[in-house]
């Protein structure tokens, strides 16, 4: 018994530490540095020392199908589908998500991608009646910022980033499935198209580990079981995936029971993979620096990010789904000998993580129109300065607390939500930037008169702030709203 407490002292000692590092290392940030640029696309990524990427399964490749059609859903005759296409053709794709079941599935909580036609508590966007006839008429596009907010601490948590008419719906999930030390609390959201056929979505930071080798005089300690909560770091197992095969387990997750046919990968800059191996290197540096003389190697690090597209049919018609995802994660490893016959231990972990993902889905036919749309939504949509630094608080006190010996999240969940609440407030703001974004993406920033900050295509010449708050972007200067006030980029 006291070899085994021993070694699952230094097992979660390891992944607590580095876990905790990356979530305070600005790591973060590589969500919003995807490319849209016609170059050789570089699939390395940010890569650094011998991190090995061959931990993940392999991507989709151009043409692959990836999911599985549900059970029962062997083909009909062609007078029973005719009849069926028939009932399916008004349906929509909110329709279509309600049926799917747990639709959310990183969350590990029941919870369907919202739809109006389920009747869920979504925050619906208002236009007053002036600013539905101005944006109709002129070529102005009126996009909106909607609160969301924790349901359990009544505290506003993150925002959701679309046109005025989408219907944006979100939660904090606590005690799901895939809750963590390093994530005690994830954000779920999604905005909706009026005609429900349009979906944007984004998921919050979520953090895995693999356990690559946990051995003890060469007997097997404990053995990788993705889905399984590791109480000795508190945290969930999920084998390492890069960027692109994160993209596509996203994919199957949000779509259950589909078949989706892998189309292409956007291509990555010099200047974005350069950022990335920048990422790695800095992530492996300050990793190693963290546990010097601790007998802990740093093997390497990784960082990456990547926007997938995929072919999808629903209802009978073509859709596309976009997938974007951010990954980082370091490799470490420990071998030692230690005295009292406790013999020699092993152990190879992976510590990862998700900064943050984002997703469309919208007819094959709007694809192309809504584009700009879904740019501005991955862009602006995120958890609140407060949240992110409430996040780190929480970590901090209950890593004191020491809790590594609990089962579960659910055990300390009460803890997370009081320290929580004590350390966000009552103000949520955005203004963290990132300029390299701003470069790679061709964004500008712009503050809000409330200090906020909102990013917008450069290939929109003028960007208006309503008296409502909301924030209208045009190529003519004719076009600006009636009592709106021009902004400049910073």
């Amino acid at each position: 018994m006291k070899r085994k407490k021993c070694s699952a002292l230094l097992k979660g000692s390891l992944v607590l530490a580095a876990v905790l590092f990356m979530e305070s290392s600005g790591v973060s940030g590589l969500g919003q540095q995807l490319a849209k640029a016609a170059e050789e696309a570089n699939k390395e990524y940010g890569k650094y020392g011998t991190f090995d990427v061959s931990n993940s399964a392999e991507a989709a490749k151009e043409g692959d199908v990836i999911g599985e059609k549900e059970a029962g859903n062997e083909e009909e005759s062609s007078e029973e589908n005719a009849e069926d296409h028939a009932e399916e053709s008004s349906a929509s794709v909110g329709d279509k998500f309600s049926q799917l079941g747990e639709g959310n599935g990183l969350s590990g909580a029941p919870g369907k991608i919202p739809s109006i036609a389920d009747g869920q508590n979504g925050t619906a966007t208002e236009e007053t009646p002036s600013q539905s006839d101005f944006s109709a008429a002129t070529g102005v596009q009126e996009y909106k910022a909607t609160d969301i907010t924790d349901s359990t601490t009544s505290l506003k948590v993150a925002r959701g980033y679309a046109p005025a008419d989408y219907t944006v719906d979100g939660q904090a999930i606590w005690n799901g499935t895939w809750q963590s030390l390093g994530a005690p609390a994830q954000v779920y959201l999604t905005a909706m198209s009026p005609d429900e056929n349009t979906v944007l979505g984004y998921y919050s930071l979520a953090c895995y580990e693999q356990i690559v080798e946990y051995s003890q005089n060469g007997y097997s300690l404990m053995e990788h079981q993705d889905g399984v909560f590791d109480s000795q770091t508190m945290t969930p197992m999920l084998m390492f995936m890069t960027a692109d095969t994160y993209c596509d387990y996203l994919a199957q997750t949000i779509l259950p029971g589909q078949q989706l046919e892998f189309c292409s990968q956007e291509e990555i800059t010099q200047e974005t993979q350069n950022q990335m191996d920048a990422k790695a290197n800095e992530l492996y540096q300050q990793t190693s620096q963290l546990f010097q003389g601790s007998g802990y190697n740093v093997d390497g690090a990784y960082a990456g990010v990547v926007q997938r597209e995929y072919q999808v049919t629903l209802n009978g018609y073509p859709f596309k789904l976009v997938m974007i995802a951010a990954v980082d994660g370091t490799q470490i490893s420990f071998n030692g000998e230690f005295a009292y016959n406790m013999g020699s231990v092993n152990q190879t972990l992976i510590a990862w993580e998700s900064p943050c993902s984002y997703f469309m889905l919208t007819p094959e036919s709007e694809f192309e129109a809504n584009q700009d749309v879904f740019t501005q939504f991955v862009l602006n949509t995120t958890v609140s300065d407060q949240f992110t630094q409430a996040l780190m608080n929480v970590r901090n006190q209950l890593t004191q607390m020491g809790i590594q010996n609990y089962s579960s999240m659910n055990d300390i969940t009460s803890a997370c939500q009081s320290s929580m609440s004590s350390s966000m407030g009552t103000e949520d703001t955005y203004t963290t930037t990132d300029q390299f974004s701003d470069y790679i993406f061709d964004q500008n920033d712009y503050t809000l008169s409330n200090g906020d900050h909102v990013k917008v295509p450069t290939s929109y010449d003028y960007v208006y702030e309503g008296t409502d708050g909301n924030v209208y972007v045009s190529d003519s200067s004719f076009d600006q709203p009636g009592g709106s006030t021009q902004l400049y980029p910073n």
